[in-house]
């Protein structure tokens, strides 16, 4: 089945607490479907981003870099009302409140600083609705087993059930046993495929 827009896609078939996981490849223009389609479509609903080495705040630039100067405005207006937890090195010019956390793959030192990050950034005025992930190829390219396994114990601790997560991951990046480990924890999965001159997405069943 194909989908041609993936907030739509999120809104009629997904709940909270899904992981949707998005697989890509690194020809994509990803900044386009984050910024361009899924940061606008969800502007009325709460969005925590993790960036890992500031690989979100890359795309963002890129993408406003490209847009006319009514789609920049709008842009930047709602980048006040995200949230996101930078990991590791980079920038987060895209988010009104950021809280940063050292890259590591110690596990027992990764989820506290998370959790402490979490923590930090909610209120309970606020109750996040979406979170979106991105470099986190990078994070287990780098980190290998030890990236996989602070990332599962992660998950498996923390109330991800309270809100959607949806995790883009660079397929060029990751090997396909990696892969797997991500599709199995996932409610749905979609990936973006090239026919000829466009890319279309898949949602796999």
């Amino acid at each position: 089945m194909e989908t041609t827009s993936l907030a739509q896609f999120l809104r009629t078939h997904v709940s909270a607490g899904d992981l949707v996981i998005v697989e890509y490849p690194s020809t994509y223009p990803l900044e386009n479907l984050v910024w361009g389609e899924l940061v606008p479509s969800l502007s009325g609903h709460e969005i925590l981003i993790d960036d890992f080495f500031g690989v979100g705040d890359l795309l963002f630039r890129d993408y406003i870099r490209k847009s006319p100067p009514e789609k920049y405005k709008l842009l930047m207006e709602l980048t006040k009302r995200i949230k996101a937890i930078r990991i590791g090195p980079g920038r987060t010019s895209y988010a009104s409140i950021v809280e940063e956390i050292p890259t590591t793959y110690d596990i027992p030192e990764f989820m506290k600083n998370y959790y402490d990050a979490l923590t930090k950034i909610s209120s309970p005025s606020t109750k996040i609705e979406y979170l979106m992930t991105l470099g986190i190829s990078q994070y287990v390219y780098f980190g290998g087993d030890r990236a996989l396994r602070a990332i599962l114990f992660t998950r498996s601790m923390l109330p991800f059930e309270d809100w959607t997560s949806i995790y883009f991951v660079n397929s060029d990046i990751m090997n396909k046993q990696q892969i797997a480990i991500f599709r199995e924890l996932a409610s749905k999965v979609i990936k973006v495929k090239k026919e000829e001159h466009h890319y279309k997405l898949e949602i796999e069943e």
